[in-house]
């Protein structure tokens, strides 16, 4: 990004930064971050943590002890840290705000303990406020304190195929992700090995004839792949949606499709099978949808992509929302937290577990029933 580029206000913390990370790659874009290990973090936490007790120790402040500079390298927030004398902390504080302390007096600290790069760094920050051309409109310094801005490296976009384009060694960079994993390896972990079956079918699902809910499930749904997108147990899942459903007080059975692995059409499929014509179908990554046999495939009355974002909690009330449907009772729409990274996020999963399913399906084979075991 050049420095005259406006950036949108994005909100995040540390703990997304690996996604972030993924999203440059994938998009090719430059976000300002570079991914970086985990044993450089190390290193410079404990550098940035040692300079500060050798700093607090030359200006008589409140000591920081060994521990504390341990603690410190490997601390996610500061409850990790040990308890420290808040009074004493807060006096030294006041000696730095009110009294004869200067940056100057850090700076010098710095130097004489052996971080002359870190002293280096923050005088020439001193002389940067006093210069002011970080003032500039969208100003950013570069690693050599060179002030890049609206004005001294302007916006150069002039439509499609024009302005800043990551590449070279930046572009080399951002693709380095030293926490990336293997694609090929994922399903090889997910997929489970020589355990027991949850179901047992009980022969061809048959039109009903009474007030129910179906619940479709994908053709590798429990059966190679027990877990969602989001890491729920799909047993879990699927006892959820049926005890949503018991709630409501209207029966409920279970069928596999086996002809297709897209969840509109599953749920297609069983509304056409359900008594009341309401159904709900399921994808092994979670996906969920409610349907009505009245509606094209492609519509439903309520759909829930982002899986990833679904806890127990929604599954049972997807469960209790069916049932309100096949009853004619009203009904609101289940609430559930919307994140629009996910996808990007999780598109290499979610690409994975759709061609896994895709080439399980039976074209010529007709739904199930199934009973839980």
């Amino acid at each position: 990004m050049r420095a005259g580029e406006s950036r949108p206000v994005i909100h995040f913390d540390v703990t997304e930064l690996d996604d972030w990370y993924v999203l440059q790659r994938d998009m090719q874009i430059d976000g300002g971050i570079v991914p970086v290990r985990e044993d450089d973090v190390l290193r410079v936490r404990e550098l940035g943590a040692r300079a500060v007790q050798d700093v607090f120790r030359a200006l008589d402040f409140a000591p920081i002890s060994d521990a504390e500079v341990e603690a410190a390298i490997t601390a996610f927030s500061s409850q990790d840290m040990p308890d420290r004398d808040r009074i004493a902390d807060i006096e030294s504080a006041m000696s730095l705000l009110e009294g004869s302390l200067t940056v100057m007096d850090v700076i010098k600290a710095l130097e004489n303990a052996g971080y002359r790069n870190i002293a280096e760094n923050i005088l020439e920050m001193q002389r940067q406020r006093a210069i002011g051309d970080y003032l500039q409109p969208s100003a950013i310094f570069d690693k050599n304190f060179r002030v890049k801005s609206a004005i001294t490296d302007p916006n150069d976009y002039c439509g499609p195929g024009t302005g800043y384009r990551v590449e070279g060694e930046r572009w080399s960079a951002l693709q380095y992700l030293p926490q990336a994993w293997e694609p090929r390896n994922y399903l090889e972990k997910i997929i489970t090995q020589d355990e027991s079956f949850w179901f047992e079918e009980s022969g061809s699902a048959q039109i009903g004839k009474r007030p129910e809910v179906i619940i479709a499930l994908s053709p590798t749904f429990g059966v190679q792949i027990r877990q969602s997108l989001g890491g729920l147990d799909l047993r879990e899942v699927l006892i959820s949606l049926l005890s949503g459903i018991q709630e409501e007080g209207i029966p409920s059975r279970i069928v596999r499709v086996f002809h297709t692995s897209d969840v509109a059409f599953i749920g297609h499929c069983a509304a056409q099978l359900s008594g009341s014509g309401v159904a709900i179908g399921i994808q092994t990554k979670g996906t969920t949808v409610i349907h009505h046999r009245d509606l094209a495939p492609l519509e439903n009355l309520e759909l829930f992509p982002q899986a990833p974002n679904m806890n127990l909690d929604n599954y049972s009330q997807i469960g209790r929302n069916a049932a309100r449907y096949a009853l004619e009772k009203q009904t609101s729409p289940v609430a559930v937290k919307i994140d629009n990274t996910v996808r990007l996020r999780l598109i290499v999963q979610t690409a994975l577990l759709q061609r896994f399913e895709a080439n399980c399906i039976e074209p010529d084979r007709q739904p199930v029933e199934l009973k839980m075991i």
